[in-house]
């Protein structure tokens, strides 16, 4: 403030009063005017000017405070609730809104009644209105609100695993294309082994998500380990792409999308006994830990296969 402008306390205390406009500023400017003259007529104040509402800048500065604060807290907590909205599932956030603002808000249990509803989902609103008998106050309203909340977020976590369930039911059984793989993964153990072998199918984007919620392997589609830790379909710094692979690798990768049981009727008895003889032979001439996993992994094949 330029105080050579505006000498005086009572220059200065115009010029801040001149500042208020509006509804609320501005009865408020001409209240505290009508103060000053009430206060200057009164003679016996004339003689006690302490006693006074108020004189100096300051002073008028610190009632200004103190009376809108109370009009500002009321304002915010209006604007609050009428703008309250639940976001996604979170129904105790939204009622802690409520909870917080409703006593400065100043409105009638009406008015927050139906500030609530407005907030809410609709399909939750339309389940509560059904509720039979009729909510006596707010407080019950919001307590059945919580209610019938809770209980879909309980049908929801139950369908969802039923869903998970069905899915896994559902799902190709490890007996047939993933146990053909295995197979063939074994067959290309071994010193001097093939170590090019076709993994199954391109996972789907579906699938993939479907598999990543079920914490399962992308080579091989089995839970228990990741894609980097598959013994099934190990990782490998180099492979060999020479031609004489060629139809192990054909021969592997229709193996992998087609049952067994079309895989024998198509080849010969011969070669049949032939495979089988050769896979056997390379589990026995591995050694230590790779023997063992190849071991676990004929067993766990023998015991699922459908004769």
């Amino acid at each position: 403030m330029n105080k050579s402008k505006y000498p005086t306390e009572e220059s200065q205390v115009s010029l801040f009063l001149s500042f208020f406009t509006g509804e609320k500023g501005g009865d408020w400017a001409t209240q505290r005017l009508t103060e000053r003259d009430e206060d200057e007529e009164d003679e016996e104040l004339a003689s006690m000017p302490e006693q006074r509402r108020w004189i100096t800048l300051k002073q008028i500065r610190d009632r200004f405070k103190r009376d809108f604060k109370a009009l500002a807290s009321e304002d915010v907590a209006r604007t609050k609730i009428k703008f309250a909205r639940m976001k996604g599932t979170d129904i105790s956030s939204y009622n802690s809104i409520f909870d917080t603002y409703s006593e400065e808000s100043d409105f009638g249990e009406t008015a927050l009644l139906e500030f609530y509803q407005d907030g809410l989902p609709p399909k939750l609103r339309e389940a509560v209105r059904r509720t039979y008998p009729k909510w006596d106050d707010f407080e019950e309203y919001k307590e059945r609100a919580v209610e019938l909340h809770l209980e879909w977020l309980k049908e929801r976590e139950r369908q969802g695993r039923w869903k998970t369930t069905s899915t896994l039911k559902s799902s190709p059984g490890p007996s047939q294309g993933r146990t053909v793989a295995s197979v063939n993964a074994l067959m290309n153990m071994g010193p001097g082994a093939n170590s090019s072998f076709t993994p199954l199918p391109k996972l789907t984007p579906n699938e993939r998500d479907r598999l990543r919620k079920l914490g399962a392997c992308f080579a091989c589609r089995q839970t228990g380990h990741m894609s980097n830790e598959c013994l099934t379909f190990p990782r490998t710094s180099s492979q060999n792409t020479s031609r004489t692979s060629s139809s192990r690798a054909i021969r592997t990768a229709e193996t992998v999308s087609s049952p067994l049981v079309m895989v024998a009727q198509t080849s010969s008895s011969r070669d049949t006994i032939k495979d089988i003889s050769d896979m056997v032979n390379r589990v026995k001439g591995l050694e230590g830990e790779e023997k063992e996993q190849a071991t676990v992994y004929l067993k766990d094949i023998m015991s699922k296969l459908d004769f």
